[in-house]
This record gives structure tokens, sequence and C-alpha cells, in this order.
């Protein structure tokens, strides 16, 4: 066998296994949803609908500012009352994705896990819920202002945000 038809037989082999076809740079899990490239133009502001953020903040929402930087996609959006507001991130990790949720509910304090790639966190002025969808990050907080108050039904507030993470990972 000649070295061209060694190397073709090779690179046949490679694609038909499926190996070498990962163009993200990292590995990927076994059933790993391809999502990654929606990242650099995900506008994460319109991901819900405000009838889905006023079901996450208990009240009508306010503005929607992008808080995009290199790290992460993300929207602000304030309570129309004011004391609060939502925090919608989306993170393509270096590592997968729920390998960076493990690290992440690992560093919280009395994290609560709740499924294998999802957790949530709860003090008296934030809540939050994480998880990994395919090989993207994304979290829904709902955090006070400083003065602004403090969550006294957190098993509520995660479940408004779990709602509203449900609904966000759908248009991922």
């Amino acid at each position: 066998m000649t070295l061209r038809k060694a190397v073709l037989s090779a690179g046949v082999v490679l694609a038909l296994a499926g190996c070498g076809d990962d163009t993200s740079g990292k590995a990927q899990q076994p059933g790993t949803q391809r999502n990654g490239g929606i990242y650099d133009t995900v506008d994460v502001c319109g991901l819900a609908t405000d009838d889905q953020l006023k079901a996450a903040l208990g009240e009508a929402p306010g503005e929607k500012e992008r808080r995009d930087t290199d790290s992460l996609k993300a929207c602000a959006i304030d309570g129309a009352s004011g004391g609060f507001y939502l925090f919608l991130s989306v993170v393509r990790p270096s590592m997968g994705a729920p390998q960076q949720v493990a690290y992440d509910r690992d560093a919280a304090a009395d994290a609560k896990q709740i499924d294998a790639t999802t957790f949530s966190f709860a003090d008296a002025g934030q809540a939050y819920v994480e998880t990994a969808d395919g090989e993207l990050v994304v979290r829904a907080s709902f955090v006070y202002y400083q003065d602004g108050g403090t969550i006294t039904d957190a098993p509520a507030v995660v479940d408004r945000l779990r709602t509203l993470l449900g609904a966000i990972i759908k248009k991922t």
C-alpha cells in the first residue's frame, strides 16, 4: 500500500469513527448538544419574553441592558420597582459545560444540586440557577440592589428562575 492510500484510508476510518470533527477545540461528552456556535451571535436580552421575565421577577420588567464581555454574554433586567434585577448570562466555557457547572457548584457555599447538570444557590440578597446546556452554561440570577430588600422565600424565587431558565434553554 502506498503512503497516499494509507493516509486516505486512515482519513476515511477517522471520519467514519467521528474523530476529528470537533471544531470547538474541546472534547465533547457523548450526546452533547452542539450549540456553542450560537454563542457568537446570541442576544441574551432576547431569549425571554416580557411575560416570562415578569413571572421570574414577580413584577413587570423594566429596562433591559446588554452586559456582554469577552468571557460572557449577558443581560440585566430591572424590576419595575427598582429594588432588584434579573441577570441572565450565557458562557461558552473552555472546559466542558457540565464540568464548568460542577466547578461553579462546588465553589458556591450551600449550593443545592437540582439534577446532574443544574444547581441553585440562594442567600438573603441573591438567588441563581445555573445549568449546562450542550456546550453552553446558562445562568439566571435574581439580585437585590443594596438596601433594596431581601429574599424571604428562596425556594419560590429558585422555582421562578428554574422556569425562566427552562424557557431560555429552548432557544439555545
